[in-house]
């Protein structure tokens, strides 16, 4: 009989302690629960940028200049006019057909460039028959870097190299790749785009700061730059509530703001600390009036 007692006694104090670290985890939960808001983008037209910024510290709040992996090309007038005097060049694009294309994406930090090719008609195992000529190949990277022919045919046999040893099976099989650390030749790069193209498409995320232009020769796509404009992000922490403008330079503009879930968190709310914030960065107030806000009541 007390081997049946001590045993009941044993599973209900395993209940108790079960229950209490559940309701101490529930409590972890609910308390770093997080309710949240985010906008679509909308572009204020004549926004200065520097002024907005100047004026949003002035008034307190944090204001953090945000980059990107890419570089600044120095000594392209015309660019530094047109997206800033701190854009950013990320990845250029170079297409030989509708199917076959070469994206070459920039990562300063690390002094590398990923070289990456894409074969959108391989339906199967890809081989080196799905790259690109090597001719262009070469041609694309001797344009893009600062490198001579036989320099770029030793990449482009390392590249079908790796196409023979990769094993179809594993990840990224089909989208060949390769490192290269040459210094970028991108005022080259630019200045050959430009001129072979007869129309240049451009299109712009507001408030991310991400800008694509693509160049055409009459139908064929010759191939596209992705850029970063100078852009930032204006934080106001106020009551437990965090309020964040994201700005480029082009007045593009986006926000989001959160709070614990368990707070309140309308929308009428949200937008008059935004149309606050607005006022003392220099943004027409009614801009608030135009966001299309998303509301998420929890971060599980």
């Amino acid at each position: 009989m007390n081997v049946f007692r001590w045993a009941a006694v044993a599973l209900v104090a395993a209940v108790i302690v079960f229950a209490a670290a559940y309701a101490v985890f529930a409590g972890v939960l609910i308390g770093s629960d997080v309710a949240s808001y985010s906008s679509d983008g909308v572009t204020v037209p004549d926004l200065a940028y520097e002024d907005t910024l100047t004026r949003a510290s002035a008034a307190g709040y944090a204001v953090e200049r945000v980059g990107s992996s890419g570089f600044h090309p120095e000594g392209i007038d015309e660019l530094d006019a047109e997206l800033g005097p701190e854009y950013e060049a990320c990845r250029v694009t170079f297409d030989h057909s509708e199917t076959k294309r070469l994206w070459a994406t920039f990562y300063a930090d690390e002094g590398v460039t990923v070289v990456t090719v894409f074969a959108d008609d391989n339906r199967g195992e890809f081989t080196v028959d799905d790259l690109p000529p090597e001719e262009w190949l070469v041609d694309r990277l001797t344009l893009l870097f600062e490198m001579d022919e036989a320099t770029a045919e030793g990449y482009v046999e390392e590249l079908r190299a790796d196409v023979r040893a990769t094993d179809p099976g594993e990840p990224g099989a089909s989208t060949p790749e390769m490192r290269v650390d040459e210094p970028v030749a991108f005022r080259a790069t630019y200045e050959e785009l430009t001129a072979r193209a007869t129309t240049t498409t451009e299109r712009s995320v507001p408030g991310s700061g991400q800008h694509a232009r693509e160049y055409y020769a009459g139908e064929e796509r010759l191939g596209g730059i992705d850029f970063v404009l100078p852009r930032a992000t204006v934080t106001n922490e106020a009551d437990g509530y965090t309020y964040r403008v994201h700005l480029d330079y082009h007045g593009g503009i986006e926000v989001d703001a959160q709070t614990r879930a368990s707070r309140s968190f309308e929308d009428d709310d949200v937008r008059a600390a935004f149309r606050r914030m607005f006022e003392e960065m220099g943004i027409p107030p009614e801009t608030a009036d135009h966001l299309r806000l998303e509301y998420r009541g929890s971060v599980w």
